[in-house]
């Protein structure tokens, strides 16, 4: 019995787990790169045909993104260079591209604030960084998908609205 497929599952789940801590980022000091910031706009990176077959809308993960965001007191508005920036994937194990409705599916759902920052070095070299963010991992299978994503996104959007708060009192 060739036991290389079922290590090599082993070996990618316990990959996602470790990526998952490497880029949570909830820290005093990553709160206080949230101070003073007046309004956001709600950006989702394309979800990918598997994610999209199976139900999932960008379009409505922006539109509960936004609404918790207003309901906390932080203001729309897409004109601004800040921005939150939400990234649902999924992790398949193997070669062969598989069918997401095979699942459960290891699913990495990450929110993040972007903002412009200047090098001190350097002021005239500016980029785009993300300041503050955060990941979930979880499994779903398809049934479940829509409704563990969108928990998902509802605790990570929970998690922003409390860091935010927590240095921009009302």
């Amino acid at each position: 019995m060739d036991m290389a497929p079922e290590r090599t599952r082993r070996c990618f789940a316990v990959l996602i787990l470790i990526a998952g801590g490497c880029f949570a980022s909830d820290t005093s000091m990553d709160r206080a790169t949230l101070r003073g910031l007046k309004a956001v706009k709600v950006v989702v990176d394309p979800l990918g045909s598997e994610l999209e077959r199976e139900g999932l809308d960008a379009n409505r993960l922006r539109d509960r993104t936004e609404q918790k965001l207003r309901d906390a007191g932080i203001k729309i508005d897409n004109d601004v260079n800040e921005f939150i920036g939400l990234n649902v994937s999924f992790a398949q194990a193997g070669k062969k591209v598989l069918s997401i409705k095979k699942g459960p599916y290891s699913l990495t759902i990450g929110l993040g604030v972007y903002q412009v920052a200047v090098l001190t070095r350097d002021m005239a070299t500016k980029t785009v960084v993300e300041t503050w963010g955060v990941e979930k991992t979880a499994s779903a299978s398809a049934r479940g998908l829509d409704r563990d994503v969108s928990n998902a996104v509802d605790d990570l959007v929970d998690q922003l609205v409390k860091a935010y708060l927590s240095v921009n009192p009302r």
